[in-house]
């Protein structure tokens, strides 16, 4: 039998008890969303997704085998859906690397804080804020970069590099032998770590693209709106650990993929695992026992 910690949560839940169908609803809930939202760029979309996939999970409970570990079950139910999920806007605008090159060399702008914080604020404190912006905008321009590739080669690249499953588990998720799945990591890999090389100053100091040179664009345009209230929801909740820009650490990232590995880790609304019971109605009632 397959060792799987989660397992005596599993049957648990399966016989009925609710307060263990919350407790793994709450192991996986943070999972899921760390690799919708890196999959689907944008963090209301994400929610939307970690839902879904969630209520698919507790819906299809009864069907699990146990010819995996319950972990690459649930994430395989996450690939399948993120991979067949309606495109979002972004997707249907048909990005590509190219494009991202061009927006990134184009919105270059050193950036002025008087412009946009109190005179009244100490340097430190301003100093501070200056540093959550450059966080955001590190996250949602990396993020934007991996819409880039196409689904199947994202979900390989996230799979195999960020989250650093061996490739017998990445072709289980993805329900593909392992040397497909090792084929589309490759090529993937090799996509990001070209534009990243080329394009990063996190991966080079001395390459075109400066994070700090695209807060005032990445301001304008909203693009760093949705992170900048999931990590306010966070503080509110007191989840947020303060975590500093990476451009300091640049001398130690050597891989494009440890970019991606270096974010903060956001997590989904406290409230979702009441949306989940209201979606989800009488079918499968979530109340404690």
């Amino acid at each position: 039998m397959i060792d799987d910690p989660h397992l005596s949560l599993l049957e648990s839940s399966l016989a009925g008890k609710t307060n263990a169908l919350e407790e793994l609803i709450q192991i996986f809930q943070p999972k899921v969303f760390s690799l919708a939202l890196k999959f689907l760029w944008n963090p209301e979309d994400a929610e939307d997704a970690t839902q879904e996939i969630l209520v698919k999970v507790i819906t299809n409970l009864g069907s699990f085998r146990k010819e995996s570990k319950l972990s690459t079950w649930i994430y395989r139910i996450a690939s399948n859906h993120l991979i067949n999920i309606q495109k979002s806007k972004m997707e249907r605008r048909k990005v590509h690397l190219r494009a991202v090159r061009d927006e990134l060399h184009r919105t270059q702008r050193t950036y002025n804080p008087s412009t946009q914080f109190s005179q009244h604020l100490t340097d430190e404190e301003t100093s501070t804020k200056i540093s959550e912006l450059v966080l955001h905008v590190q996250v949602a321009c990396t993020y934007a970069m991996l819409q880039g590739l196409s689904r199947p080669y994202r979900m390989a690249y996230l799979l195999g590099e960020v989250f650093q499953t061996s490739s017998e588990e990445g072709a289980s998720v993805m329900s593909i032998r392992p040397e497909a799945f090792r084929q589309k990591l490759s090529r993937s890999r090799k996509q990001m770590e070209a534009f990243l090389g080329k394009e990063c100053s996190l991966t080079k100091a001395d390459n075109p693209c400066h994070c700090p040179n695209r807060i005032t664009y990445a301001t304008r345009a909203g693009r760093i709106n949705s992170y900048l209230k999931l990590s306010e929801q966070m503080k509110l909740d007191g989840r947020w650990k303060e975590i500093k820009p990476m451009m300091a650490d640049t001398s130690k990232i050597r891989k494009a993929a440890e970019v991606f590995r270096s974010h903060p880790e956001y997590l989904p609304k406290k409230n979702q695992l009441e949306n989940i019971r209201i979606l989800l109605h009488n079918s499968f009632p979530l109340t404690t026992r």
